[in-house]
């Protein structure tokens, strides 16, 4: 009897640790971020929350039109298609631009979109893409990985989850890159949602009404 006590102590511990491991760090214009340590790294990762008033075909839209990330992804200058593999999947190079004076970076990532068909839930996997950038006078990024849960929720709204860790390479000093992941989810849903209307009336041929 103690011992099973004992065991389910461990496992009550074990549980808060877990959940107080994500630390809040913003929390404005219904935009939650939270950081966390990452393995074996100084570089922190990060998840980020919100709700938004939208579509599903209208939010996917956007994702859909990768080449035009830059347009609201913080610290994206530019993507560029490298490969096309289906309608869901494909290879991209992406170019970071980051305030002066810390180098710019490029990576290459390869980004899966899914869709569950009964639940209308989409969900969006980049990982880094080795092979693709071979010559290069930029920084080399090659530790990174994001990945988008687009819900729909009450009617004519969308619950938008994000969670990625990207470790910059080069010598950038970690304070600096843990900084910007606290700001940048705010950054990037904020001006994810001022780009929402350009796409309110693009079709995605998978999405049911």
């Amino acid at each position: 009897m103690k011992l099973l006590l004992s065991f389910i102590l461990i496992l009550s511990f074990n549980n808060i640790s877990a959940q107080v491991e994500w630390e809040l760090q913003r929390d404005e214009s219904g935009i939650k971020v939270w950081t966390k340590d990452y393995p074996n790294s100084d570089f922190k990762q990060f998840k980020t929350e919100t709700k938004i008033k939208a579509s599903l075909k209208n939010v996917v839209a956007v994702f859909l039109d990768i080449e035009n990330m830059g347009l609201w992804y913080d610290r994206v200058e530019k993507v560029e298609m490298v490969e096309k593999i289906s309608e869901m999947e494909g290879t991209y190079k992406i170019d970071f631009e980051l305030p002066w004076p810390v180098a710019d970076r490029v990576s290459a990532v390869r980004a899966l979109l899914s869709h569950d068909p009964v639940t209308n839930v989409v969900r969006v996997d980049t990982n880094y893409e080795p092979g693709i950038i071979k010559d290069t006078d930029v920084l080399l990024v090659t530790n990174m990985h994001s990945e988008w849960i687009l819900t729909p929720v009450d009617e004519g709204f969308v619950h938008i989850y994000h969670k990625g860790y990207m470790d910059p390479a080069g010598s950038l000093p970690a304070w600096i890159s843990n900084s910007g992941v606290k700001d940048g989810p705010v950054k990037t849903l904020t001006a994810l949602k001022g780009i929402l209307p350009n796409y309110s009336k693009t079709e995605v041929a998978f999405l049911k009404d």
